[in-house]
């Protein structure tokens, strides 16, 4: 089992918690973080963007001008990618980007980043984590727990109670509040300091073990 200290919101320290082993004390390489921040990256493309090409153009058929004789150069159509309002060359079109991981690879990514933080010392869990929904809670928070001006993020569970919690975090710089079930491993390797609710380390289990 892993020893965390436990903290107040004033940073007052508690007592300590034990931690499975597998959820904080296990080592990944920084390819497979690479993978899976890669892999949330490209899933959260929606692929929609669309640009019309010359066949996909309205366009009536009729040449502007006849071949010779202009002065002009030659023009065949309107639709001609050189024209104005033509089709557009090696466009983008609509497609597929999601890729598909293991889900092994997925715990084993978070499961490492937050085993690195707590070896770093910079995973903490703080004890009756409540807002009600002011900025300055929170800003008086990080102030306690030395956090200030530090990318952090603090997770929590997706209850009423700890919607205010989020609410309270939104206009804090380098602060992100978001629950343990749905944290990404982007918002993680990010990370400079992880503070968790006691109640958030059940969500984290039941995603981990």
């Amino acid at each position: 089992m892993a020893d965390v200290r436990v903290y107040t919101m004033s940073g007052e320290e508690v007592g300590k918690a034990e931690l499975p082993e597998e959820m904080f004390a296990m080592n990944v390489s920084t390819h497979i973080l690479w993978e899976v921040v890669r892999a949330e990256s490209l899933n959260s493309r929606q692929g929609t963007v669309s640009t019309l090409g010359r066949s996909d153009v309205k366009a009536s058929g009729r040449r502007p001008w006849r071949q010779k004789g202009t002065g002009n150069a030659r023009a065949g159509t309107t639709a001609s990618p050189i024209w104005r309002g033509g089709g557009v060359t090696f466009g983008p079109k609509p497609r597929h980007w999601k890729i598909k991981l293991n889900r092994k690879v997925r715990r084993k990514a978070l499961a490492g980043i937050l085993s690195e933080r707590l070896a770093e010392g910079n995973l903490r869990i703080v004890r009756d984590l409540k807002s009600s929904g002011k900025t300055r809670e929170m800003t008086e928070m990080l102030l306690n727990h030395d956090c200030t001006g530090r990318r952090t993020v603090i997770l929590v569970t997706d209850t009423d109670d700890d919607s205010f919690v989020r609410r309270a975090s939104r206009n804090i710089p380098r602060l992100t509040a978001t629950s343990a079930a749905s944290v990404s491993i982007h918002d993680l390797v990010n990370s400079e300091v992880v503070l968790l609710s006691e109640e958030a380390i059940e969500l984290l289990k039941e995603r981990l073990i």
